[in-house]
């Protein structure tokens, strides 16, 4: 797990970077440094609050207790009683797209959600490795850098988008785009080994690599891009950087221990 926190605490410097950007830009337009620093203070202190509320509106979940969703909560109850984890709170999101990802800001604070598409498409052993591969993401302490940096760009895309309508121009738009970009580089590195990392945990839990591989397989198979593009580009079971073929090899290998 060392590789892992390694690469968390990189990308999170660097991703402070970014957000140095329009702090310093503002800073050198003028404007003054108390009012730039309490603005800049504010925005993460919001963001950091409010990202799993925005992540969640962003993918149009709705909350299930036991009684809607059995299956999964009883899955869900089983595999955090052998994780020793508090369980989550459980949501379903109305996407056909089958995706499962966990968004918060520490063991105690986050959200499971999982699509539409993946309840219809798995079966019951299926979930429950979809699942255990989440809850990895909750033992590792990753969800957080991943909820915040996601936070980020939407936040970003829609102050893009509503400057331009404001002010009638295409340069909000253009510099948000931009600073979406520089953040996700960090990021791509650490969003493919916080998978393998996930998926390695889930698997050892599970005593059954080869369920964790099918299961991927087959939420993998009709994914062309990213089922979030723009709005949750860190997250999910199904992750847009990391490689079908080097998880099922990171898998493999965990067989043949």
């Amino acid at each position: 797990m060392r590789g892992l926190y390694i690469r968390m605490l990189i990308a999170m410097v660097l991703l402070g970077a970014v957000y140095a950007i329009p702090v310093t830009v503002a800073l050198l337009a003028g404007v003054p440094s108390p009012v730039v620093v309490g603005l800049a203070v504010l925005t993460v202190a919001l963001q950091w609050l409010g990202t799993e509320r925005l992540a969640r509106r962003v993918a149009g979940t709705r909350f299930v207790d036991a009684e809607r969703e059995p299956e999964l909560h009883a899955a869900l109850d089983r595999l955090c009683a052998l994780s020793a984890l508090p369980k989550p709170r459980v949501a379903v999101s109305l996407d056909p797209v089958p995706n499962a990802f966990t968004v918060g800001r520490s063991r105690r604070h986050t959200t499971l959600i999982v699509t539409s598409g993946l309840l219809r498409a798995l079966e019951p052993d299926e979930l429950t490795a979809a699942l255990a591969h989440e809850l990895a993401h909750i033992r590792h302490r990753d969800v957080a850098v991943a909820t915040l940096a996601g936070s980020f760009a939407i936040v970003l895309a829609w102050a893009g988008r509503g400057l331009g309508e404001l002010f009638e121009t295409g340069l909000p738009i253009v510099v948000a785009g931009t600073l979406i970009a520089l953040a996700q580089l960090p990021l791509r590195p650490l969003s493919r080994y916080r998978e393998l990392a996930a998926d390695r945990g889930a698997a050892v839990q599970l005593g059954h690599p080869a369920l964790l591989a099918s299961t991927l397989a087959k939420v993998h198979t009709p994914l062309d891009a990213d089922p979030y593009p723009l709005r949750l580009p860190a997250l999910g079971l199904v992750a847009p950087h990391s490689s079908l073929t080097r998880r099922m090899d990171n898998l493999r290998s965990l067989t043949r221990e």
